[in-house]
């Protein structure tokens, strides 16, 4: 599955959403505790306009700190950037929410229109590696982008007792770039010649993808063949689940066929950070 996820367009929205939502707290929500060990609602806003700026800083204005970290492997890169944003944390919990609110606005519009000068299938310039990815198109890197803020905004609102972002347009788009991970999550996995397993969220944004066994996994939104395994989530769970929001055993899965082969899929891991305490 190559398709192009659109993202870009829906950006504004959820960035106008976002300062709604910070312009109607309390000074007391910013110090609401979140599903995060340390962070509460002030640190995961701070979070978000540290993602702003780096890309901003490196991407568009092509600045690069004068020491870079030699990281030897995938754990340490994770290691590393959740010690970066510890540290962005940090730093902010001196700043007025006002001052972060004004902030954040100017930044995240800014990041849009670097992200809209991208020719959507040139390289990017870090892959999205928790797909399997050594090398990405600018496309799915900002789709990537787009769940950063999706599901973080969504981790603030959860906190808050706020309205979640179920609109299918808004969520859908989510869904469909985490699951382009399938095929690297499955790829120790060795099934019979056109063994199929079919993911279903179930929901009004929800949908069917199939991985299918052959040369290569390869993923569809269509499949000719009746799958051996399939496995239904929750819409207001998949997103928890595959951003490790909470203890994956508080989410249930409805599983036919390969149990093993199922469960595998709460595994599934669509995020660059340590953000919690599940396993």
């Amino acid at each position: 599955m190559q398709d192009q996820i659109h993202t870009l367009e829906l950006f504004p929205v959820i960035n106008q959403k976002l300062l709604e939502l910070l312009n109607s707290l309390t000074p007391e929500d910013f110090h609401k505790p979140t599903q995060f060990p340390s962070w509460k609602v002030k640190d995961i806003c701070a979070h978000l306009l540290d993602t702003s700026i780096r890309r901003l800083s490196s991407g568009r204005d092509h600045y690069h700190a004068p020491e870079q970290p030699q990281l030897a492997n995938y754990e340490q890169l994770l290691d590393y950037v959740t010690r970066l944003a510890d540290s962005w944390a940090l730093a902010f919990s001196a700043v007025s929410p006002e001052i972060l609110i004004e902030l954040t606005g100017k930044y995240q519009n800014e990041l849009v229109d670097y992200l809209a000068s991208l020719e959507p299938f040139e390289r990017a310039a870090v892959p999205v590696s928790w797909a399997g990815e050594t090398v990405s198109f600018n496309w799915f890197d900002i789709a990537r982008e787009y769940t950063e803020r999706w599901h973080h905004q969504m981790q603030i609102r959860e906190a808050l007792g706020r309205e979640p972002l179920y609109e299918r347009k808004l969520y859908t788009p989510v869904l469909d770039t985490f699951l382009r991970a399938l095929p690297y999550h499955y790829r120790d996995w060795r099934m019979a010649e056109g063994y199929v397993l079919c993911v279903t969220i179930e929901g009004a944004a929800g949908g069917q993808w199939f991985l299918e066994w052959h040369d290569q996994l390869e993923l569809k939104s269509k499949s000719d063949r009746d799958p051996q395994t399939t496995v239904s989530i929750q819409q207001e769970d998949a997103w928890k689940i595959f951003t490790r929001w909470t203890d994956k055993s508080v989410y249930k899965a409805t599983i036919h066929g390969n149990q093993e082969l199922g469960q595998h899929l709460l595994q599934l891991n669509c995020l660059l950070i340590r953000n919690s305490t599940a396993a």
